[in-house]
């Protein structure tokens, strides 16, 4: 398991999410406005713009749109 901790920046929202590279799974660790989504959706949806930028920025299909940091990466083997 490979993973990399992302803090993701953009004018009025942040957060922090783990990635996991393999398994190509995005779980969000902290976000300003999660109180919001989880009250509405239940759970961080899959169109999140955070959700969305991390996954162009670890799978490099596009430039993000928003200020991408990598605070974590690791490499885990079994």
């Amino acid at each position: 398991m490979s993973f990399m901790r992302l803090q993701i920046k953009f004018k009025r929202r942040r957060g922090v999410v783990e990635v996991d590279v393999v398994e190509k799974s995005v779980v969000v660790l902290d976000c300003t406005i999660i109180e919001s989504c989880s009250r509405y959706y239940g759970k961080c949806v899959p169109y999140c713009e955070l959700i969305v930028a991390a996954k162009d920025y670890a799978f490099k299909r596009r430039k993000p749109k928003a200020e991408v940091v990598e605070i974590e990466s690791a490499r885990q083997t079994d």
